[in-house]
């Protein structure tokens, strides 16, 4: 009897773990988003609590605005927190590498059909001129710094690299090339927002 109510005890205590950890985990949502011109990021600097609009073809400010604010992108600690799950490496390291969950990321609603798939975090660069993305790639996720123009390998291709493919985009470095087929448009770009937040259209 004490066996099966001590059994009892420790499922219940594991249930309710599980139950408090599942509560706190972030969802989210895919967008797709184009980048803002200069005078747009301008006109919507306060409302989407940006900081700089430093470019006429800002990607990270695009992102801000599908998720209705800044602060609506999820955050680079949010994101480790995410590749955490969907490598299935409880790391401490910012860099996590092992096989990429796509059944997970596909059940989350946020799968991109990539090698290589790219989200922009919440995060502005102090240099005025970049922001940062977590890369969730085949075989790892690592975090960058992009510049928000897209004139940088990263944010040139944010959600739509495919090294599989030979088809190249040039990006203003001419000794960088980024690889944009995968998508039905290669012109398509994607990023994630916090679910249940307003998105612009």
């Amino acid at each position: 009897m004490k066996k099966l109510i001590s059994f009892a005890l420790v499922a219940l205590i594991t249930i309710s773990l599980y139950n408090i950890c599942f509560a706190a985990q972030k969802t989210y949502k895919l967008v797709t988003y184009r980048p803002l011109s200069q005078s747009e990021c301008l006109k919507n600097k306060k409302v989407l609590g940006l900081s700089y609009c430093p470019y006429n073809n800002d990607h990270l400010a695009g992102a801000a605005f599908a998720c209705g604010h800044k602060n609506n992108l999820p955050s680079g600690t949010d994101l480790h927190e995410l590749a955490k799950q969907v490598y299935n490496n409880r790391t401490s390291e910012t860099s996590i590498y092992g096989n990429r969950n796509d059944v997970m990321l596909k059940n989350l609603g946020i799968f991109v059909n990539d090698s290589h798939i790219y989200y922009w975090t919440s995060e502005e660069a102090k240099d005025g001129k970049g922001g940062y993305v977590r890369m969730f790639a085949s075989r790892g996720s690592i975090p960058y710094y992009a510049p928000r123009d897209g004139s940088g390998y990263v944010s040139h291709a944010l959600g739509k690299i495919n090294y599989g493919n030979t088809r190249y985009v040039q990006t203003k470095n001419p000794k960088r090339n980024s690889n944009l087929a995968g998508l039905p448009n290669r012109d398509v770009l994607v990023t994630v927002c916090y679910k249940n937040q307003n998105s612009s259209k």
